[in-house]
Parts: C-alpha cells; structure tokens; sequence
C-alpha cells in the first residue's frame, strides 16, 4: 500500500487520520454493543453490524463450480473471495473455499476492508487512488513476526525489513536495507498490529503480471481489520489460518460482486446458485440435521438464503443418540458428524467422497453421564464436555488419528445450563451460549487460547426456557453469516442470526431430535 505524495510524505499505509477514523468507529462500535446487547425478549435481537453486508452468491464456493466466475482460478487447491456490494465499497465478506473431489467447498468466512475509496474496475488499479485491484490472483509469499506453519515462501520481519514502493528494481519486492521515502518500514507496521501476519496477493508482479511502476505495490491480505490503501484487511485469526493451510498457487479473487460473478448470480439473482451442487452427505454448515422417532438421521440442505431444500435421508440406527454436531473434524473439507449416544459412546462419522456417511470412529467411552458439544473451539477442533454431576467443563481437543488428546479445565458451575457452541461474535475462537434455568440466553465468549474471555456475560435474550432446541448455523442467510436456530414447544423452528431479528423457517418440528 504506498504512500501518496499528495497528502504529504509523513503519509504511511494508514494515515493518522485515517487511525482516528479507525479508532472511533471502534469506540463506536464499543458503545453500540454496549448499547444493544440487552434482554429483549424471545426474538433475542442483538448487535446490528454497523456497515451494510456485501452482496453476491451465498456461497461463491458453489457459483465457482457453476463455472459462474468471471475470472479464472486455474484449478487452484484453495480460493478466497473478497467481495463488495460495489466498487465504491470497502466492506467485504470473506469466503474461504477447498477443491475437493466434487468440487469447491466452503472452510471458513469472515469479513474485512478493502482499500479505502473501495475496489478499482480491472487491470485499471493505481498508485494513490486508495482502491484495491480486482481480479484473480496468486499468493505465493507471506511475511510476519513468524512463520505459523505456511508453505508458502516466508519472510519473518526484522527491523531492516521494507517493501518496495521507490521506482526502480525494489519497485514492489521485499527487501532489507534503509529505504527510501515511499518504501515501507515493514517492521513498523508489524508492530502496529497491520503485518503481524500477512499473504502478499501478486498484484503488479510476477508470476502473474510483470511489474509496471506505478500500479500499485505492497498489495497484501493481513491482520489489522481496517480500511487501507489497497489491501485487504481482516482479522488475524483468518490471516493465520489462511497462512497455515497455504500452498503456493491458491488464489485470492477480490472485487465488486458485478465485476467478480456473472449476472445471474450478482445480487439477488444468486437464487438459482443457492443450491448445492455437490453430492456431500452434509453440503453446508448451514444443513440442518433431524432425528425423526424411527431414528432416521435426515439432512435438510441450506439454501443459504434462510430457507431448506428438499430432505435426505443419511441412514438408521440414530434414535438412541443424545446429541449430534456438525464439524469437520478431519479437517478434508468434508462435514462430519460427532454423536454421543446414550450407551455413552462418542463417535465420528466422516463424510466420505461418495456423499454418504462413514462407519463411525469411536472417540471416547464411558460419557454417559456428560453433556457435549463439539467445533471450533480456540484455535482447532475440539469437544466441550460437561461432566452433569460437578457441573465442571472440560476441554478435549483433536488429536492425530482422530482421537482426543487429554482433557484440560476450562470452567465449573455449569449444571443445569443448555449449551450451544458458535462463533457467534466471528472472530474465529468459538463461543458458548448458555440457556439459564430463568429462560436468560447468555453469551460466553471464547478466546484464542481456549479459554472463556473475563468480562461480564452479555444476555442475548428472554423466555429461552421454552425452546427446546438450539442448532448453530454458518451461511444459512448467505456468505458470512452466523447464527442459531431455536425450536419452540409449538413445533415451529425459528432462526436467529448473529445480527439481530428471527426468521420462522417452518412448523412442525415437535418429533424430531435436532443437532446441535
């Protein structure tokens, strides 16, 4: 992101102006959850974003296989998309997408900024304008305080560390040495927060274009989650994640939805994209799973647009099951299943290539007397587990081989509580939602390092006694989104994403036993 000498040359990638903008619409957003996370009654309205959603497929994983994107990602193992209603529009949602064998699956979602005037129309970007490039593009470098595991070549910043952004053979490159006025201090930013961990996105230089002076350099997707001068910018948690499953030659695609997808699935035409195309047992984190009372194990798909596709059936033998969850918990891009049965058995059932559930992997033994949840928990897959008697809660992590590694404490007093684990605030460490005795819906937020965040526990809602049910979802309102679904005595499941108000999805529901 260079400097641009028409706001003088004390301008760096963020300018002080732009760090006071940043700081008070944090201060801003500070006081509106303050403000809005209160008990509101059973719709359990909560913090409205404040920036408007970007608009686009619900899941350009699937437009991708529809051969529904304009530009081409050459068969890359991985793609993210970085995609804006417009392109005078920063805000972006973040969709992280895996090739597998039938095709590209959503992993991960997020949202971030873009460069700060918004997105430039292909091949037109340029320094100083404060918008970032559109179109495909590799990552094959990445730089940081150190390297979290990627494949992709690494340069740990030290104070000498620059990025070029002079005219002439640095133009655009990394190097050490004093620098000149445009070239930036890396090791400064870093300790900003900006590039403590950051893909370069080959922008302006090879092996996807050659380099012209000018057209915009240090294009890179880091940490930092504020609007820039060209980059793309989210939280640490997604550029680390990206970094540690990175391979040189995945391919970010970034832009205005118009620009990025054809007509048909810009905007709300996605509709005839909505649903999935692959053959997968389980084709979103937005499925929902029903038990029905001969033990039928049924997938209704996600549409992703709040509503469900026709049912499937994914097999007997699933009655005597006390909780289902879905994750994927080997980590192939696949979604799994993890029951716990009441015989006190806890086993995975891996999706498999030919769209059908896998014979189960017993986990652990002798649960019956625990309540568990399962997903993404602090950094990796894990199981929560509450022992019913002490109330205590305790921490099982993935380990090789599918199993569990040795459980650690994270919690006491949780009897009587009904628990729901969602990254409900999207910063990609998990949360737990605890339905209390008096009906309250609190939220717990969970931290990196797989512990409970000290604050006070913020009341999403009233009268939750009389849900029966509660199922988190990922992408079932589209791209990005999060939420829960709550079944009520009636027999009607509701929807409540992350971001405030409900949808009723449907009745009839009262004999069913639900994930979640």
């Amino acid at each position: 992101m260079p400097r641009t000498t028409a706001l003088g040359k004390s301008l760096v990638k963020h300018t002080l102006a732009a760090r006071a903008a940043t700081s008070a619409l944090r201060t801003a957003v500070a006081a509106l959850v303050a403000g809005c996370l209160l008990t509101v009654g059973l719709a359990a309205d909560v913090v409205t974003a404040p920036h408007a959603s970007a608009t686009g497929p619900a899941d350009p994983c699937v437009a991708l296989n529809a051969n529904a994107v304009r530009f081409n990602v050459h068969g890359a193992p991985r793609v993210t998309f970085a995609v804006a209603a417009g392109r005078n529009s920063s805000y972006v949602t973040i969709t992280h997408c895996a090739r597998t064998a039938s095709g590209y699956v959503r992993q991960w979602g997020t949202d971030g900024w873009a460069g700060a005037n918004g997105f430039s129309a292909p091949n037109a970007a340029w320094e100083n304008t404060f918008r970032s490039p559109t179109g495909s593009f590799t990552m094959t470098e990445a730089l940081g305080r150190a390297n979290p595991g990627t494949r992709l070549a690494y340069h740990t910043v030290k104070p000498a560390s620059r990025w070029g952004g002079e005219r002439g053979a640095t133009y655009n490159q990394y190097f050490e040495g004093a620098g000149g006025e445009s070239d930036e201090n890396l090791h400064t930013l870093m300790n900003e927060g900006y590039y403590e961990q950051a893909a370069v996105i080959n922008w302006n230089r090879r092996p996807d274009m050659d380099t012209r002076q000018g057209a915009s350099f240090a294009i890179f997707f880091h940490a930092g989650w504020t609007k820039s001068a060209g980059c793309i910018s989210t939280h640490l948690w997604a550029v680390t994640r990206l970094l540690q499953g990175a391979t040189p030659g995945d391919r970010i695609v970034m832009g205005a939805a118009s620009d990025l997808f054809t007509t048909a699935t810009a905007g709300d035409g996605a509709a005839r994209y909505l649903v999935p195309t692959t053959t997968d047992a389980i084709r979103s984190a937005g499925d929902v799973l029903a038990v029905d009372a001969g033990g039928v194990l049924w997938n209704y798909p996600a549409h992703g647009n709040t509503t469900l596709a026709v049912r499937r059936s994914l097999g007997a033998g699933w009655g005597t099951a006390r909780s289902l969850h879905v994750v994927d918990w080997d980590g192939d891009g696949r979604f799994d299943v993890v029951a716990l049965f009441r015989s006190g058995v806890l086993t995975v059932y891996p999706g498999t290539a030919g769209g059908s559930l896998g014979p189960a992997r017993v986990l652990a033994r002798n649960w019956a007397g625990r309540t568990v949840v399962a997903g993404w928990w602090g950094s990796g897959r894990a199981v929560l587990a509450r022992d019913d008697a002490s109330g205590v809660l305790t921490e099982y992590r993935r380990a090789a081989g599918d199993g569990l590694a040795a459980g650690r404490r994270i919690g006491g007093g949780w009897q009587g509580l009904r628990l729901t684990l969602v990254d409900w605030d999207g910063d990609g460490y998990g949360d737990v939602l605890a339905t209390r005795p008096n009906g309250e819906l609190a939220l717990y937020r969970g931290a990196a390092t797989g512990t409970f965040r000290a604050e006070a526990r913020p009341v999403l809602g009233a009268g939750w006694r009389s849900v029966t049910a509660v199922t988190p979802l990922y992408a079932f309102g589209g791209t990005g989104s999060r939420g829960i679904t709550g079944r009520w005595a009636d027999g009607t499941l509701h929807y409540y994403p992350s971001t405030g108000g409900r949808v009723v999805i449907g009745g009839g529901w009262s004999p069913y036993h639900l994930a979640g």
